[in-house]
C-alpha cells in the first residue's frame, strides 16, 4: 500500500512494501578460519560454507543476493567457485576478495570466460582490513 501527503508544497510518500532482504553467502576455508579464532558471525543475512559442502539445494535455500570468497582458498580458486555457481543456476552477484592482484582485468576476463553471464568482480582490500 502506498500513501502520499503534501505539506508546505513538499510531496511525501510512504511505501509499506518491504524490499527483500539482502543475504550474503561467504565461501571459504571454514575449518581453518574457526581454528584461527576468526569470528564467523552467522545470522539470517550472512551464512558461511566450504565450497565442497555447497550444493544446489543449499544455495537455493540460502538464496543469497551476493556470494563472497577469497580469490584463492586452500583447496579452490575463483574459477572453481564461479563455475560451481553457474552450474547451480545462480543469478546473483559474486565477488572475490583479495589483498593485492597485479592484473585484475585479466582475472575478470578469465572468470567471465569460464562462467558466462555471472555478475562477477574483484574486491581489493588493503592488508590492514584483514587484521583484527
Amino acid at each position: 500500500m502506498k500513501l502520499s501527503a503534501q505539506e508546505n508544497n513538499t510531496q511525501f510518500s510512504v511505501n509499506d512494501e518491504v524490499e527483500p532482504r539482502h543475504k550474503t553467502l561467504v565461501i571459504g576455508n571454514i575449518s581453518r578460519w574457526n581454528a584461527e579464532g576468526r569470528d564467523l558471525d552467522v545470522s539470517e543475512d550472512v551464512q558461511f560454507s566450504d565450497l565442497g559442502l555447497l550444493t544446489r539445494p543449499v544455495l537455493d535455500a540460502l538464496s543469497p543476493t551476493v556470494v563472497l570468497s577469497p580469490l584463492m582458498g586452500d583447496d579452490f580458486d575463483v574459477i572453481d567457485v564461479a563455475e560451481q555457481l553457474v552450474s547451480f543456476g545462480y543469478a546473483g552477484r559474486y565477488r572475490a576478495i583479495t589483498e593485492d592482484v597485479p592484473n585484475a582485468a585479466m582475472i575478470r576476463r578469465e572468470v567471465r570466460a569460464h562462467a558466462p553471464g555471472l555478475d562477477f568482480d574483484i574486491l581489493v582490500m588493503p592488508p590492514a582490513a584483514n587484521d583484527s
